[in-house]
C-alpha cells in the first residue's frame, strides 16, 4: 500500500465543515421556497372577474368540484363545476347589506 491510500483510509470522507455547508444551503433554498411561495405566488393568482361575469364567492366541495357564485348584471347564479361538467344549480338572492 501506497502512503497517499494508507492516508485516504485514515481521513472522514464527510467533515464537519461538510455537513454544516449542506444544512447552510438547505436553509437557504427552503427559505428562498417560503419566500417565493409567501409573496410571489399570490400575485401570480389569476383574475376570475370580468367586465360582465364576476365571481362573487367560491368554494371547494371536493377535489375537483366547486360551487361559484356568478353575478351577471344584476342576477346571481350557483353553478356547481367539476372536471368532466358545469351545472346551473339556481337563482340567488343576494342581500345588501
Amino acid at each position: 500500500m501506497t502512503p497517499e491510500t494508507l492516508a485516504l483510509q485514515h481521513t472522514p470522507i464527510i467533515t464537519f465543515g461538510y455537513v454544516m455547508q449542506v444544512i447552510l444551503s438547505l436553509l437557504v433554498v427552503l427559505a428562498f421556497i417560503v419566500l417565493a411561495a409567501k409573496f410571489v405566488l399570490p400575485k401570480m393568482k389569476p383574475n376570475f372577474n370580468g367586465k360582465i361575469i364576476k365571481v362573487l364567492d367560491h368554494v371547494y366541495l371536493e377535489p375537483q368540484v366547486s360551487a361559484y357564485i356568478l353575478s351577471v348584471g344584476k342576477s346571481a347564479w350557483l353553478v356547481a363545476i367539476s372536471n368532466k361538467q358545469v351545472s346551473k344549480i339556481d337563482k340567488v338572492e343576494l342581500s345588501n347589506e
